[in-house]
């Protein structure tokens, strides 16, 4: 079975207003491993934290999306304080 999935990353703007800033395909079953949206952001947010950090985005608030096919596994916000670079 496949495990491919999209993560979009949309950065907030000081007016609330939503800008996709990334998009990061992956084959991760992840999600899957526990049931229950907790899980589900928890992973999420891991995920989003490794690519963050790899890409060197700058500070701000993200909504972060998973999608499967055209299934929408969750969405989570975090605001994003990158490491000391």
């Amino acid at each position: 079975m496949e495990y491919v999935h999209s993560i979009q990353y949309h950065r907030r703007s000081q007016n609330g207003r939503l800008t996709l800033a990334y998009v990061e395909s992956v084959q991760d079953h992840g999600w899957y491993i526990r049931k229950g949206a907790d899980w589900k952001s928890h992973y999420t947010v891991a995920c989003a934290t490794e690519y963050l950090t790899r890409v060197s985005a700058d500070a701000g608030t993200f909504a972060i999306t998973v999608w499967r096919d055209v299934t929408r596994v969750c969405t989570v916000g975090i605001d994003w304080n990158p490491p000391n670079r």
